[in-house]
C-alpha cells in the first residue's frame, strides 16, 4: 500500500522529513489508509495530512476530513456532566437508580446500588464487555434500550473498589443527562459543548449536513478493508463524536487553556484524578480521561471503533499536545501519537514496543491452512466422483454399522460445534453479533471456513464410507492424513493454550473445556493415527514377506542356488524388520514435523525476526545432519554387507556343525570368522552412531544454547518484543526442542529404513522368477508312462583361473513303467547333475525329455516325480498330501517301514522328525508312497540303512514299486543289487555308459 503525504496546513515544522517517512512506514505495518495528526509545541501549531480518506476513490486525508474519534469521545460527555454539576443540576455522589428508578445492578446476587461518581470514573464494577449488550440501533430511544440492557447486571466487583473500565458507563451518563435536561443527549451536547467551544464542524453520531466522513476500514488478512459498522446510537456519548483536525485543534488549546472560554474551569475538573482505587499501568482515570503518573503530566485517552481509531494526548504544564486520528480499527495509531509526543517532548523512548494487530495474523494464517485444507478435501472428493463415474468405486448398501460410524462420527463432533458456538462468550463474554464487529474480518473468514471444513470433511467421510476404496490404503490415507495434521495442531495448541491462560480472565470451566477438547483431539488422533499405521507398517511387512516368498518359489532349484543363504535370511527377516520397526519412528516426526511447523507459526506471531533467527539455527542443525548422514551413510552400507556376511557363516555353522566338532582348531578358527563378521558390523554400526551422536550434542548444545540467548538477550536485539512476549516466546521455544530433537534423532532410523527398503527392492528384482505359480501345468493321466533323455547336456560354469568347468553329457536313456533304473559311478562322476536334470529341478543346456513322447521342461517335469535325496529333508506337515483320505495308507507303510512305533500322523503333520538318518530317508520314502506319483527317484536311499532293511528295500520294496507300474530311478554304490535293475548306467565325468547289471555284478565279485 502506498501512502500519500498531504501539506502541512500551518508553516510550522514540527516534525522533519525522516520522521514523517517514519510515520509512513507505521501506518503501512498498521495498516492505516489515512491518518490525520494535530501537532501543538508552545507557539508553534501543525496539521499533517497522511494517505487517503477513501483509498478505493484515491480521496486523500485533509484538515478538513472528518474521523469517528472512538473513546476520546467520553471527554466530551465527561465536559458535559461536569457542567451540569456545577449548575447543580447533577449529584455525583447521587445514585444512578435516584435519576434512573427502574436501574438495578447485583454483585454475587444481591442487589446494590452505583453512584454516578463511581460511573464517571469506571469504577463502577460494571464489566468491560457490557460493550457487547450495547444494540445494533439508530432509533431515538436507542439510549434508553441501552442502559435498560444492563437491569441486573451482576458486577464484577462492588461499586468503588476498582478500576475496571467499561465504555457503557458513559452511556449511563448520557442517559441522565438527558432525563436531567428534559432534551436529547445529542442535542445538549451539540448546543452547550460542541457549538460553545466553537467546534463547527464537530457533530455527534451523525456527520453535518453537507460533510464527508472518511471511508471507515477494518484490518483483516493483513490489510484495512473498507467496511461500514453498524449504528450504534446508544453509544453515541463514549464513541462517536465526529469531528476534523481543525476542531481537535482547537479542542486541545481549550484543554490546555491556551484559549478563553468560560468553560475552561469545568475543563480543568475534569483532569483530576480518581485516587480513590489503585493504578492502573502507571495511571489513573479522570473524567474522560487517562492521567500519566510517570511525572510527565500528560493526559490522554484513545479511541477505538469497529472502523476508525484516535488517540489524543497532551502536557498541559509543557504546551505539547498531540492528536490522532485514523480510518482504521488499527492500535497503531496510539503508539505513533506516543512516538510523536516523545518527539515533540525532546524525549528518547526506552523500550519500544510495537503494537499488536488484533490476532489478525494468528486468524489469517490458520485461515489459510483451514483453506488448504479444504482444498484437499475438495480434490478428494473430485477424486471420489471420478472413481465413481469411471467405476472404479461402486455404491455399498446402507448397513447398521454404517449408520453407527455416521452417527459416532457426528456425536464426536457436536462437542467441538458446541464450543465453537460458545467461544465468544469464553473468550471475552461476546455475543456472536459483537465478536464478529469487533474482531479482525479475518476471523469472520476463519469460523465460515471451519464450518465448511467440518461440512465437507463429514461430506467425504460420508461419500467415501458408501462409496469405498477397493485399496484399502488409499481407504484409509485421506482419514490419517487429516488426524496427523489434526494431533499435530492440537499439540501445538496445548502449549498454545497453556501460555494463553496464565493469568487469563476466562471463565475456568471454559478453560478445562477446550483445553479437554483440545488434548482429547491430540491424543484420540495420535492413537488412530499410530494404530492405523501399525496395521499398514505390518500389513506392508506382511505384503513385503509374502512378495520375496513368492518370488523365491516362482525361481526353479537351478536359479535358487545360485541365491546367497544371508541374504535371504537377512531380507525375510532383518531388512523387513527393519522396514516394520520403523513405525514409531515414522510417527513420531510426522507428529514432530506438524508440531514444529505449528510452533513455529505461533512464534512468528510473537516475535516474527526472533523466529527468523531460531528457524535459520535449526535448518542449519539440518544442514549438519545432512552432511553427516552423507557422510555415514557408506558406513551404513558396508554394515548391511558385514550383516550379510555373518548370517551367511550362522547358516553354515548350523548346516556344517557336524563337521566343525570333529575337530576343535576347526571350531576355534570358525568361531573366529564369525566374531571378526559380527565385529566388522559393530564397528561399522559404532561409527556411523558416534558421528551422528556428535551431530546430534551439537544440534542439541546450540538448541539449548539458542534458548539461553533467547531468554537473556531477546529483549537487548529485539527491544520492541514485551517482556510477557519474551516469556511465552521461552516456554514454547523449550516445548519446541523436544519435536525437534524428535526429527533430528529419527534420520539414522530413516536412513536405515532407505538402506532396508533399498535391499528388499533390489534382492526382489534380482531372485530369478522364472515360474508362474498361478498356472496350472497340464498333467499326462496315463496307465504306463515312458521318461526318455534325448541328448541332454548341462554345462557348469567355468570356475575362475581354468580353462573348463564340468559338464554332463550328452545323456540318452530310455525308462519304462515298471522298470528299475540304477545311475552309478564314483563321487562327482554326475549321478546328482543327472538326477535333478531328470526330476526338472535342472534345465538342460540341450537336448530334450520327452514323457510319453511329450516334451516336458523344469516345473512341468518335476510334477511327475517322488524323490528322496540325499540328504533327506523332512518337514513337519506333509504338504501335497491329503492325509485323511490315505490314512489306511499312512498305517501300512508305516509298519512296512517299521516306524509304527515311532511316528505317527496327526492333522497333517508328524508327532516328530527328531529320528535317525535312516529312519527320517524312511519317512522321506513314505511320503513317496503317499505322493503316488509315476516316478520315484532315490539318491543313495540305502546308504543309512542297516543290512538288514537295506536288503528289504532292494529286494522286497523295489520290486513292489515295479509290480504297481512305476518307473523307479536310484542313485546306488550297492552292487550286490545291481540284480535287482533293469537297466545300469554308469556315470565318468558326465558321459554315461549303459551296463548290463549281471556283468556290472560278475566284476564286482571278481
Amino acid at each position: 500500500m502506498e501512502y500519500k503525504k498531504e501539506p502541512s496546513d500551518k508553516s510550522t515544522k514540527l516534525l522533519d522529513v525522516a520522521f514523517e517517512e517514519q510515520i509512513l512506514e507505521l501506518m503501512n505495518y498498521g495498516d492505516i489508509p489515512g491518518l490525520s495528526i494535530v501537532l501543538i509545541k508552545g507557539n508553534q501549531y501543525s496539521i499533517k495530512s497522511f494517505g487517503y480518506a477513501n483509498e478505493e476513490k484515491q480521496i486523500p486525508v485533509t484538515a478538513s476530513t472528518k474521523f469517528e474519534l472512538g473513546s476520546c469521545s467520553k471527554a466530551f460527555t465527561a465536559l458535559a456532566l461536569t457542567i451540569l454539576e456545577k449548575q447543580g443540576k447533577i449529584n455525583l455522589d447521587s445514585y444512578v437508580s435516584d435519576y434512573l428508578p427502574w436501574f438495578s445492578t447485583t454483585y454475587k446476587g444481591k442487589s446494590i446500588r452505583i453512584k454516578l461518581r463511581q460511573v464517571l470514573h469506571h469504577t463502577s464494577g460494571i464489566p468491560w464487555e457490557t460493550i457487547a449488550e450495547i444494540p445494533e440501533s439508530n432509533d431515538k430511544n436507542a439510549l434508553e434500550q441501552t442502559i435498560k440492557k444492563l437491569i441486573g447486571e451482576e458486577l464484577d466487583t462492588p461499586p468503588g473498589k476498582e478500576f475496571q473500565y467499561a465504555t457503557i458507563n458513559y452511556d449511563i451518563l448520557a442517559l441522565i443527562i438527558q432525563k436531567v435536561t428534559g432534551i436529547s443527549f445529542e442535542k445538549y451536547m451539540q448546543t452547550y459543548v460542541i457549538d460553545a467551544l466553537g467546534l463547527k464542524e464537530t457533530s455527534i453520531g451523525e456527520v453535518k449536513k453537507n460533510a464527508t466522513k472518511a471511508q471507515g476500514y477494518k484490518i483483516g488478512f493483513l490489510q484495512a478493508r473498507p467496511y461500514s459498522a453498524p449504528k450504534y446510537k446508544g453509544n453515541n456519548a463514549a464513541g462517536y463524536v465526529i469531528s476534523d483536525a481543525k476542531d481537535v485543534m482547537k479542542w486541545l488549546k481549550f484543554q490546555m487553556g491556551m484559549t478563553p472560554n468560560p468553560l475552561y474551569s469545568e475543563a480543568k475538573i475534569t483532569h483530576q484524578r480518581d485516587a480513590s482505587v489503585a493504578l492502573h499501568n502507571m495511571s489513573s482515570y479522570a473524567r474522560g480521561w487517562e492521567i500519566n503518573l510517570d511525572g510527565t503530566g500528560e493526559i490522554f485517552h484513545n479511541g477505538l471503533n469497529p472502523n476508525f481509531s484516535s488517540y489524543i494526548t497532551f502536557r498541559p504544564e509543557e504546551k505539547i499536545a498531540v492528536a490522532v486520528m485514523a480510518n482504521s480499527n488499527s492500535n497503531y495509531t496510539t503508539y505513533i501519537g506516543n512516538k510523536i509526543m516523545k518527539h515533540l517532548a525532546e524525549e528518547s523512548i526506552e523500550k519500544d514496543y510495537k503494537p499488536a494487530d488484533g490476532g489478525d495474523k494468528t486468524y489469517s494464517g490458520i485461515s489459510i491452512a483451514i483453506g488448504f485444507y479444504i482444498l484437499i478435501v475438495m480434490a478428494f472428493l473430485t477424486m471420489i466422483f471420478i472413481d465413481v463415474f469411471n467405476k472404479k468405486r461402486s455404491f455399498e448398501n446402507i448397513s447398521v454399522k454404517k449408520l453407527y460410524k455416521i452417527l459416532g462420527t457426528f456425536i464426536l463432533v457436536v462437542p467441538f460445534l458446541y464450543a465453537l458456538y460458545i467461544f465468544p462468550k469464553a473468550l471475552v463474554n461476546f455475543t456472536w453479533e459483537a465478536i464478529l464487529v469487533w474482531m479482525p474480518e479475518s476471523f469472520k473468514i476463519l469460523i465460515i471456513l471451519l464450518l465448511i471444513a467440518v461440512g465437507v470433511s463429514f461430506l467425504a467421510y460420508g461419500l467415501s464410507l458408501f462409496f469405498p476404496n477397493k485399496d484399502s490404503l488409499k481407504q484409509k490415507a485421506p482419514m490419517i492424513l487429516l488426524m496427523t495434521v489434526l494431533s499435530g495442531l492440537a499439540n501445538v495448541l496445548v502449549i498454545v493454550m497453556v501460555t494463553a491462560f496464565v493469568g487469563s480472565n476466562i471463565n475456568m470451566k471454559y478453560m478445562f473445556l477446550y483445553f479437554g477438547l483440545i488434548v482429547a483431539v491430540y491424543l484420540f488422533g495420535r492413537r488412530f493415527v499410530q494404530i492405523s499405521l501399525t496395521k499398514i507398517t505390518r500389513s506392508i511387512v506382511y505384503d513385503l514377506r509374502i512378495r520375496l516368498v513368492n518370488k523365491i518359489f516362482s525361481a526353479s532349484y537351478e536359479k535358487f542356488e545360485g541365491i546367497d543363504r544371508g541374504r535371504v535370511y537377512t531380507a525375510l527377516n532383518d531388512d523387513v524388520n527393519t522396514i516394520g520397526g520403523s513405525i514409531n519412528e515414522i510417527i513420531l516426526l510426522i507428529t514432530s514435523f506438524i508440531t514444529a511447523v505449528g510452533a513455529f507459526i505461533y512464534l512468528a506471531s510473537l516475535a516474527f525476526w526472533a523466529t527468523i533467527v531460531a528457524i535459520f539455527i535449526i535448518v542449519s542443525i539440518a544442514t549438519l545432519y545432512y552432511i553427516v548422514s552423507k557422510n555415514v551413510n557408506p558406513y551404513f552400507e558396508e554394515a548391511r554387507n558385514s550383516r550379510d556376511d555373518f548370517m551367511r557363516l550362522v547358516n553354515g555353522m548350523i548346516d556344517g556343525f557336524k563337521e566343525l566338532s570333529l575337530h576343535r582348531n576347526k571350531k576355534i578358527e570358525y568361531r573366529g570368522d564369525i566374531g571378526e563378521s559380527a565385529a566388522e558390523f559393530r564397528d561399522k554400526m559404532t561409527t556411523a552412531d558416534i558421528k551422528f551422536t556428535n551431530a546430534f550434542m551439537v544440534g542439541e548444545s546450540q538448541l539449548v544454547i539458542l534458548l539461553g540467548l533467547v531468554s537473556i538477550s531477546m529483549s537487548e536485539v529485539f527491544p520492541s518484543v514485551k517482556a510477557h512476549t519474551v516469556m511465552n516466546f521461552v516456554v514454547v521455544f523449550l516445548y519446541l526442542i523436544a519435536p525437534v530433537n524428535g526429527i533430528l534423532s529419527s534420520i539414522p532410523s530413516l536412513m536405515n529404513l532407505r538402506i532396508a527398503w533399498d535391499r528388499v527392492q533390489k534382492f526382489t528384482q534380482e531372485i530369478p522368477e522364472n515360474i508362474d505359480l498361478s498356472v496350472i501345468p497340464e498333467k499326462l493321466i496315463a496307465k504306463d508312462y515312458v521318461l526318455e533323455a534325448k541328448n541332454i547336456t548341462y554345462q557348469y560354469p567355468i570356475p575362475e583361473g581354468e580353462k573348463e568347468g564340468f559338464s554332463v553329457g550328452p545323456i540318452n536313456l530310455k525308462i519304462k513303467s515298471g522298470e528299475i533304473f540304477f545311475i552309478i559311478g564314483g563321487n562327482g562322476s554326475g549321478k546328482t547333475t543327472l538326477a535333478k536334470m531328470l526330476t526338472g529341478l535342472y534345465e538342460s543346456h540341450s537336448g530334450q525329455i520327452l514323457l510319453n513322447n511329450k516334451i516336458h521342461k523344469g516345473h512341468e517335469l518335476s510334477e511327475y516325480f517322488s524323490s528322496v535325496f540325499n540328504p533327506a529333508y523332512l518337514f513337519e506337515k506333509l504338504y501335497n498330501i491329503n492325509t485323511n483320505e490315505k490314512q489306511d495308507a499312512i498305517d501300512k507303510y508305516l509298519k512296512v517301514l517299521n516306524l509304527d512305533h515311532k511316528v505317527q500322523i496327526v492333522n497333517g503333520k508328524y508327532n516328530t522328525i527328531h529320528l535317525s538318518s535312516g529312519q527320517r530317508k524312511r519317512l522321506a520314502l513314505l511320503q513317496c508312497y503317499l505322493e503316488d506319483s509315476p516316478i520315484y527317484l532315490f539318491d543313495e536311499w540305502a546308504a543309512d540303512q542297516d543290512p538288514e532293511y537295506r536288503n528289504f528295500f532292494y529286494r522286497s520294496l523295489l520290486p513292489e514299486m515295479r509290480a504297481l507300474g512305476k518307473i523307479v530311478i536310484a542313485i546306488t554304490h550297492d552292487d550286490h543289487y545291481f540284480d535287482v535293475a533293469d537297466k545300469v548306467v554308469k556315470l565318468d565325468r558326465g558321459e554315461i555308459e549303459t551296463l548290463d547289471p549281471l556283468y556290472i555284478i560278475n566284476q564286482s565279485m571278481n
